[in-house]
Parts: C-alpha cells; structure tokens; sequence
C-alpha cells in the first residue's frame, strides 16, 4: 500500500537526525526510516562531540535549531575547551559523552516532536516517475511516497570496513550495509564519493594500568553546547593521555611493508 509523507529521510546518524528535526520544524510531516530504530543516534567512532574546528560546527547547528549540542550537554562525561594556551579564535569545546545513553536521548527529542517520526524500513530503491522523485520503494515492496528524499546513509551506503589487511561489508561492526538503486532501473544516477574514517579499538579500563598514564580532568567550568539545554552537563570520568614509541613505529613499518 503507498503512504504518503512530505519528507523522508533515509538514515538515522548525525545528519539524518537534524534533516528530520528541521523539517518537522517547518511544518512538514517527515519519516525517517532506520534499519533498526534502536540504532538512531549511534556513535559509530570516538563517543565525542566537538572538538577541535568540529566543536564551533555544533555551536552553528545548535544557533538553527538542531539537536546535536542538546543531546550532547544531557550526556556529557568528560567537558573540556581545547587550546586555551592560544588565543580565543581557535578555542574548541569537546565532550566525552556516555555511547550508549547519546542515542536514547537522541531517540527521545525526535519522539517528543512526533511520536511516529521513526520508522523501521529497509530502502531498497528511490522511486522515480516522469523523471520526478516519488518517494521510496521497501524491501518488501510496499511503497512510501514523499514530495522528497533526504539520502544520510552515511557509511552504511555500500559501506566496506577494513580491519587489518581484511576487508567486509556493512554499515558498522556486526550490521549490514545498504545499496540504494532506483525505480525505474537506471533512471537516476546517485553521485557517491567514498569517505573514509578511522575508528580505535575499545578496550577494558581495567586492562590499563593508569598510574603509567598522564591525567587529564575534565574543565572547572564546564560550557553547555546548547543554548537552550536545561540540564548543565557535569565531569563525571577523568581522561588518561597516552603516548606511542618506537616500538609501535616499527611495528607499523613492518605491516605496511
């Protein structure tokens, strides 16, 4: 059955969260459609939002209304303002935040601005007719119509992760990928370019012997991204820094070789 909607967006990352919250801003009834709801708003790489040139972009989503400074400041762990020992043009704030209440928060703001915004759905094509985008056509061969499509698939769109010298296919560890086509075939070619991004293993605090390690605390006034956040974040975890050795060059050396 075809159903209809003014906006949909297909994915439910950084970038498919604020093009939903906008819209549905602007008076339109918009879906964004997540291969897995309980997915919206995972933190794929580092759990950190700012930072150093990123930390003033937030700052700029938040002044047009987005979510991303709010969501962060109702989870931060860790706040910290980056070069400070240089002048105030190049400051960055960044915070650690907690990965795994960053996408129930993230869930719950775009719940509060319609309830059925979140949709579970597989995209398998963009469905085009008279050379004008209809909507989308699901894996399971419903169609959903729509005056537009937002395509935020990030790296989940033919995505190939790379683990060594190994290499597999999907969207972030343990999930497929996705490859979107059209209807009908050839109609409309997608411009994709490849992105890459580098994500450092995790592993187990209690696996570090921190006394080796160079404290790092969170900042005595800690600075929320949002304006219009209600919650003040607070420094709940320290931060350790780390340095690398020779031993590690040659190691890399070696594997390049």
């Amino acid at each position: 059955m075809e159903q209809f909607t003014d906006i949909i967006v297909i994915g439910g990352g950084h970038a498919g969260i604020e093009a939903a919250a906008a819209a549905y801003r602007m008076g339109l009834k918009v879906r964004l459609l997540s291969l897995r709801t309980d997915k919206v708003g995972e933190l794929s790489c580092n759990p950190a939002i700012g930072g150093t040139a990123k930390g003033q972009v937030v700052k700029e989503i938040d002044a047009l209304g987005g979510l991303m400074g709010e969501i962060a400041d109702e989870c931060t762990l860790h706040f910290r303002m980056l070069n400070k020992s240089k002048g105030p043009a190049i400051w960055s704030p960044r915070a650690q935040v907690s990965r795994s209440q960053y996408p129930i928060i993230a869930q719950r703001k775009l719940r509060e601005l319609d309830p059925e915004i979140i949709v579970e759905a597989n995209v398998e094509k963009i469905w085009i007719e008279n050379d004008e985008v209809k909507g989308v056509v699901l894996s399971n061969g419903s169609k959903l119509e729509a005056k537009a499509v937002i395509i935020s698939a990030g790296t989940f769109l033919n995505g190939v992760m790379h683990t060594g010298l190994n290499q597999t296919t999907g969207g972030r560890f343990g999930e497929v990928p996705t490859s979107l086509k059209t209807e009908p075939e050839g109609t409309l070619t997608l411009q994709k370019f490849r992105l890459k991004t580098g994500t450092p293993p995790r592993i187990s605090l209690k696996s570090i012997n921190l006394e080796n390690l160079e404290l790092q605390p969170g900042d005595d006034e800690v600075i929320p991204f949002s304006s219009r956040s209600k919650i003040k974040p607070e420094n709940s975890i320290h931060c350790y820094i780390t340095y690398t050795s020779e031993i590690t060059y040659s190691a890399l050396e070696v594997k390049r070789r």
